[in-house]
């Protein structure tokens, strides 16, 4: 049975966003059998202290409890890390110094992807949480592309974007159909203004809005970390039968 690279998933952050980059993990997999996936462990913790208090209002931190959770996947046997939150990046360097196993940095690899994928557009427009707008986790390395980010009013971003995450209606609180109406106004707006594609770049805001319901492009963080997490997996698993078999060339395609 061939060796494949264990995905941990640092989770709870929240709840379903965590299980559904579970059931997008095992949706890009190329399989036609069980034996195909790759073994995922989740820790969905949802003890885990608010991100944006602690960025924005001096609030509790969430190292300790991201780095006890980090610990305790590779405890587990997990060969490689996602998080399923975009505002947790903001310690992901931390994290990573806590652990010997890599953390596929989902910020990175959204840029990446908009890089290689929409090589024309130069404004991109972000729906995120304030928290992680302010700590520049995106404007950062879009800058280095020169990529412009475009993020929302304040009005809006507090009435439309906040509310449609955090508000009594929102998605946090187990809603989704006005949280959508919210948000694709957001996006509608920063398109309006220039923008040449949206990132869902809070992973509440991936659970309601897809791309096949927006006439313009979105581009899903989870899902573009579910890819890469799958690919980096299966290469592992590439990489350990080449050295056990290097008489044998293998070759892995990932659709």
């Amino acid at each position: 049975m061939r060796k494949v690279a264990t995905i941990g998933i640092l989770g709870g952050m929240g709840p379903d966003a965590t299980n559904r980059l579970a059931e997008l993990i095992a949706l890009v997999t190329p399989a036609v059998r069980d034996q195909d996936h790759v073994p995922v462990i989740t820790y969905n913790n949802p003890m885990i202290p608010s991100r944006v208090h602690a960025i924005m209002h001096g609030g509790e931190s969430p190292l300790g409890e991201l780095v006890r959770t980090a610990q305790v996947l590779e405890t587990a046997g997990a060969g490689l890390l996602v998080m399923p939150c975009n505002c947790a990046h903001y310690y992901v360097d931390e994290i990573q110094e806590s652990v010997q196993i890599p953390i596929v940095n989902m910020i990175e690899e959204t840029v990446n992807h908009v890089i290689d994928t929409f090589p024309e557009a130069r404004k991109v427009g972000l729906l995120a949480s304030t928290a992680t707008l302010a700590s520049g986790l995106y404007h950062e390395p879009f800058a280095r592309h020169d990529r412009i980010v475009l993020i929302p009013s304040l009005p809006d971003q507090q009435t439309k974007v906040m509310d449609a995450i955090y508000g009594p209606w929102g998605i946090k609180a187990g809603f989704r159909t006005k949280p959508r109406v919210l948000l694709f106004e957001a996006a509608q707006s920063l398109i309006d203004g220039g923008a040449d594609l949206i990132i869902a770049g809070c992973t509440e805001i991936s659970l309601v809005m897809l791309r096949k319901r927006s006439s313009f492009p979105v581009v899903d963080p989870m899902d573009v970390v579910a890819r890469v997490a799958v690919g980096r997996a299966l290469a592992a698993s590439d990489e350990r039968q080449r050295m056990s078999c290097p008489q044998v060339p293998l070759t892995l395609v990932i659709a």
